[in-house]
């Protein structure tokens, strides 16, 4: 009998006696003990969980309002690039090419060949190449030019490996002008030095073509400005991945990194070279296009 208990429970119909044996006191006394882990434990872990879904609930709201911010600074960027786009077809419209030397061949053509028709046509002829080197980049944006890194695949100065290099890096002292090389619109201006490129403008010109100019120093226009050729746009610097005061200056066609040297050169005196130079641009149907 000395391993077992003897429980008696009296009420109004008798008094029953249940006997425990030593396994059943055993089971008992873990079920007891589980119950209390469950209820110590309970009490720690449940103010962590609630504190933990307090910070939970508190960062989902932080993040709703990011994610709120956000959307809203898109949707103003998104308005603003509409904005933009509007503007350069207002500027595209603006900048037509002049009836002067918009005449059709034909009717050249049935002119007598006197020396008043042959000027008239030299008169056509001169115009359209002025039109053309004031919206088509052309010169160089910076006084004196002097090529430091060609076009094409180099080693990086910087990350020492081996990358295409989208455009040129002309010597300038910081803090010189920075001329646009032909009119256009602004579409990026950068004023802070971050990215490889540091601060930078990007000109959008007719017809397909582009400049940026990186590296700066400072910027002179903001997006949507117009600006003509020879304006200053920026000053020289070494902001970006820059190991020293450089321009870095690129052009692009449709969209499509092209070498800028044979733009730089381009003038009224060697006005037919680039057309030999320079193969990615379809000269012969952008001039007709230009004319008609």
């Amino acid at each position: 009998m000395k391993h077992r208990v003897i429980i008696t429970i009296s009420d109004i119909r008798g008094t029953k006696s249940y006997s425990l044996t030593k396994l059943f006191r055993r089971f008992l006394f873990w079920i007891i003990a589980f119950i209390s882990f469950v209820a110590i434990g309970g009490a720690i872990v449940i103010p962590i969980l609630t504190h933990k879904v307090m910070e939970l609930t508190s960062l989902n709201e932080l993040y709703q309002k990011d994610l709120e911010n956000k959307i809203a600074a898109y949707e103003e960027l998104d308005e603003k690039f509409e904005a933009l786009e509007e503007k350069i077809t207002a500027y595209e419209k603006m900048s037509n090419p002049p009836e002067v030397f918009k005449q059709k061949e034909s009717v050249a053509s049935k002119e007598k060949s006197t020396a008043e028709s042959r000027l008239a046509k030299l008169k056509r002829d001169h115009e359209l190449k002025k039109f053309i080197l004031k919206h088509i980049p052309n010169g160089s944006p910076v006084r004196r030019p002097v090529i430091t890194s060609a076009f094409g695949y180099r080693t990086h100065p910087i990350f020492k490996t081996k990358k295409m290099h989208h455009g040129i890096d002309l010597r300038v002292q910081i803090g010189a002008p920075v001329y646009a090389a032909a009119n256009g619109i602004v579409t990026r201006s950068v004023n802070k030095d971050i990215g490889g490129y540091g601060k930078l403008v990007v000109v959008r010109h007719k017809y397909g073509f582009s400049t940026a100019y990186a590296h700066l120093s400072g910027t002179k226009v903001k997006i949507g400005d117009i600006v003509k050729k020879g304006q200053i746009i920026g000053l020289g610097g070494n902001s970006g991945s820059s190991t020293g005061p450089h321009l870095h200056y690129e052009v692009h066609y449709r969209g499509k990194a092209i070498n800028p040297r044979p733009f730089i050169s381009w003038s009224m005196v060697n006005y037919n070279k680039i057309f030999k130079q320079q193969k990615d641009v379809p000269w012969e149907s952008l001039v007709k296009r230009i004319r008609s």
